[in-house]
C-alpha cells in the first residue's frame, strides 16, 4: 500500500506540475 500512496502522490505533483500548466499556458 505504502507503494501505492507514494504514486498517488508522485502522480498529484506531475498533475499540478506538468499537466495544469500545459493546460492554462
Amino acid at each position: 500500500m505504502e507503494e501505492l500512496e507514494r504514486y498517488l502522490e508522485k502522480d498529484k505533483y506531475w498533475q499540478q506540475h506538468f499537466l495544469y500548466p500545459l493546460l492554462f499556458q
